[in-house]
C-alpha cells in the first residue's frame, strides 16, 4: 500500500469516527404497534391517566404535548420517570420502561396527538 493510500484510509477512518452519530429513530406506527401500545396503555397507564382530562394524574395529551418537539426526551423520561409536578400529583408508581417499550409508547402517543380521531385513541 502506498503512503498516499494509507493516508487516505487513515483520514477516512478518522472522519467516520468524528462524524459517527447515534441517530434517534422511533419505530413506524403500524397496526401491530398500535395494538401493542394500546394494550400497554390500558394495562399500565390508564389506571391514572385519561387522554384529555384530569383523573388521578395529568391528562396524557398534556404530557405528550410537552414532549412533542423532543421525542427523545420523552423516551428518556419513560425509561427513568421522575416526579414532574410533586406539588400537584403523586409520583408515578411504574417500573421504568425498556428502550423498546419507551420508543413504542412515544411513537404511538405522538401519533395519537397528531391523529386525535384515530379510533384507537385512549379515552
Amino acid at each position: 500500500m502506498t503512503k498516499v493510500s494509507r493516508t487516505y484510509w487513515l483520514v477516512l477512518l478518522l472522519a467516520c469516527g468524528i462524524f459517527a452519530v447515534d441517530v434517534f429513530v422511533l419505530p413506524d406506527v403500524t397496526p401491530e404497534l398500535k395494538s401493542s401500545a394500546s394494550e400497554f396503555f390500558n394495562n399500565e397507564c390508564k389506571g391514572c391517566h385519561r387522554w384529555a382530562r384530569k383523573f388521578a394524574a395529568p391528562p396524557m395529551r398534556d404530557n405528550v404535548q410537552h414532549y412533542a418537539s423532543d421525542p427523545a426526551a420523552m423516551v428518556e423520561y419513560l425509561k427513568h420517570p421522575t416526579p414532574q409536578h410533586p406539588d400537584e400529583w403523586p409520583a408515578m408508581e411504574i417500573t421504568p420502561l425498556t428502550e423498546e417499550q419507551a420508543k413504542m409508547m412515544t411513537a404511538w402517543l405522538l401519533y395519537i396527538l397528531k391523529n386525535p380521531d384515530d379510533p384507537g385513541r385512549p379515552k
